[in-house]
């Protein structure tokens, strides 16, 4: 288990925390599901999605942030949300990633909303923003709903992606 001194933020109905070995299966098939279109598409190799999941665990030791796992109060896992800064990034980007039947909750808004107001007391970080493939309809929409406003046009890892700039700590009301 990682311990970075990092305490757990807890909402109304979720909790982000660090990654821990026990995320691994839950992240696995995630990663062989159809909601990897837009991230790079499925991994289904056992070795190849340890490695994945090994990297994020390494983001946080290298950059002292990364992807919170998100659960239900219960333990329930959700997904995953938080801010990531690849060497190929522009910038750090605020993320998200839902497992497969916990869409359309507002999970999504609510642990990046979290996410994002961590990053920026813990790390000084935003305004942020987001990569979003144009055809992402669903991701497009959380950004928006977060206050985020398409900036530009670019291009990600070969594919095309809209670039969206979410507020400045200062501006967020909500």
């Amino acid at each position: 288990m990682i311990d970075l001194n990092i305490q757990p933020i807890k909402t109304d109905r979720l909790i982000l925390r660090t990654p821990q070995e026990s995320d691994f299966d839950a992240a696995a098939a995630f990663n062989t599901s159809d909601r990897t279109t837009y991230v790079g598409g499925k991994i289904t190799q056992e070795w190849d999605q340890w490695r994945g999941f090994m990297g994020s665990i390494g983001h946080w030791v290298l950059r002292g942030y990364g992807f919170f796992t998100v659960t239900l109060h219960d333990g329930t896992r959700v997904g995953r949300v938080g801010v990531i800064n690849h060497r190929m990034w522009p910038e750090p980007e605020l993320g998200w990633h839902l497992y497969d039947g916990f869409e359309g909750c507002g999970y999504a808004t609510e642990a990046a909303r979290a996410a994002r107001t961590w990053a920026h007391t813990e790390h000084g970080l935003g305004p942020l923003i987001s990569q979003i493939h144009p055809d992402n309809h669903a991701s497009a929409a959380v950004a928006k709903r977060l206050g985020a406003t398409l900036e530009a046009e670019s291009t990600l890892l070969g594919d095309p992606c809209h670039i969206y700039r979410h507020p400045a700590p200062a501006q967020v009301t909500t």
